[in-house]
């Protein structure tokens, strides 16, 4: 018995050594200092984007958002303290929501609720003809930025 107590104490001590070296050389997460996208970032297609969605865009720190003036892409990273709300976050009928700290956004990035102070950055989209949706994450633009959706 007092074999398999020493065996389990070094068992669960040599996890938490790992655990604390992991952390120390930044291979644990809890989602905070993540940086925006950059770049083109493939979004989908328009087709599969209805009037008055907000939706996390696939792998991702990208939201995508339609409603009647067209599609434009927001930041998915929190300005309180760079949490991916893709990973640790919710959008729902009327708002984004960071699960880190609780900060929250209207569908359209304005802060609502802190302790986040700035409002998320907003990034060009472009519509191909067939669709396809680019957000050009390396660009920013006004909140109010809309691209029309092609008819």
């Amino acid at each position: 018995m007092e074999e398999s107590r020493r065996r389990f104490l070094a068992r669960i001590g040599t996890t938490a050594a790992a655990g604390c070296i992991l952390a120390t050389l930044g291979g644990c997460s809890d989602g905070e200092g993540q940086s925006p996208a950059t770049g083109p970032v493939p979004a989908g297609n328009v087709k599969d984007l209805a009037k008055g969605t907000v939706k996390f865009v696939s792998g991702k720190p990208v939201i995508l958002g339609r409603d009647d003036q067209g599609v434009y892409a927001l930041s998915s990273i929190c300005t309180h303290d760079q949490c991916d709300m893709s990973k640790n976050g919710t959008i729902g009928t009327d708002t984004i929501q960071c699960d880190c700290h609780g900060s929250r956004f209207d569908k359209n990035g304005k802060v609502t609720k802190g302790p986040a102070s700035s409002d998320l950055d907003h990034y060009k989209v472009e519509i191909a003809a067939n669709g396809d949706i680019t957000v050009q994450a390396s660009e920013k633009v006004a909140a109010t930025a809309r691209t029309a959706v092609p008819g």
